[in-house]
């Protein structure tokens, strides 16, 4: 196995990881925020003072979790302190408004530099893996529907930063995709070996965000070699295998990725569930585009 796969500690030293910090242009995440997400992803233990206190060093989380509160809740009165918002809106729905907060960062229209690759046509495949991953994980109960939405949203970072740091390489890519190669295969001729999933892995442990991020980031498309954060993982493969297609049609390809009879049994989804998510995915995702704030 390659030495860079799955985020081995030579990945920091890979050319690619070397240009895109060259770059300059990748957005900066404080500590403190990977240390507030890795809090509120253990609930029952968490100190609330102590989560103050981090959201303290970092007024722009301070400031979302407010307006967020404030403009889209009917509430009786107006939050003021970080303390009253975490207290109203609990561990959960916290977590979920700091991990938008990361894809807020990487949307479609903050820093895309490609001539080719349409970054936003590519956010709707995003939306779409959100979309089948809330859908998956409400039917089977394995996880948090509301937490797989966010990291559908957030599971092709390392696509982003390509985006952004390195819009050339993303265009080859790209180009090779339309011409019916394989992402992944493309990714591993362009960047020397590696692909988004790792790129996205490495920028997860820069920005520390938690463990179980990093699994879903760097292992959507190898959920067979997972040894934590299982059903995470494989919710969120299943999500991109049944939005990859209908990306492939947007593109104009007649590719189809076919789903893993493995990876249903074990969510306990048949094809009559997988089909009907494909038969709802394109208008909620146009609908979901629409009226997305994050």
């Amino acid at each position: 196995m390659n030495w860079y796969v799955f985020g081995g500690e030579g990945m920091s030293e890979h050319k690619i990881i070397g240009m895109i910090k060259d770059s300059g242009l990748l957005p900066h995440i404080p500590q403190e925020f990977g240390e507030i997400l890795n809090m509120l992803l253990e609930p029952i233990e968490y100190d609330i003072d102590s989560c103050v206190d981090r959201f303290s060093r970092f007024p722009q989380l301070e400031k979302i979790l407010i307006k967020v509160l404030n403009y889209n809740f009917d509430l009786s009165r107006e939050i003021r302190t970080i303390k009253d918002a975490i207290n109203y809106l609990g561990a959960k729905n916290a977590k979920i408004i700091l991990i938008s907060y990361v894809t807020r960062l990487l949307l479609p229209d903050a820093k895309g530099r490609t001539r080719i690759f349409d970054n936003k046509r590519y956010w709707k495949h995003c939306l779409g893996t959100s979309i089948a991953a809330y859908m998956i994980a409400e039917e089977t109960g394995l996880s948090d529907k509301d937490k797989m939405f966010t990291y559908g949203l957030i599971h092709d970072i390392g696509v982003t930063v390509l985006d952004i740091c390195l819009p050339d390489y993303l265009d080859r890519i790209h180009e090779m995709q339309l011409k019916g190669m394989h992402q992944i295969a493309a990714e591993k001729i362009v960047l020397s070996g590696i692909t988004h999933a790792e790129i996205g892995m490495w920028i997860c442990k820069e920005w520390k965000l938690p463990d179980e991020m990093l699994s879903v980031v760097g292992y959507h498309h190898y959920p067979m070699v997972v040894d934590r954060f299982i059903d995470e993982v494989r919710v969120i493969h299943l999500a991109d295998s049944i939005s990859t297609n209908y990306y492939e049609r947007l593109l104009g390809n007649n590719s189809s990725f076919i789903y893993t009879d493995k990876i249903m049994k074990a969510l306990n989804i048949d094809k009559k569930y997988v089909d009907y998510i494909i038969e709802k995915l394109p208008i909620a995702i146009n609908d979901l585009n629409k009226r997305l704030v994050l």
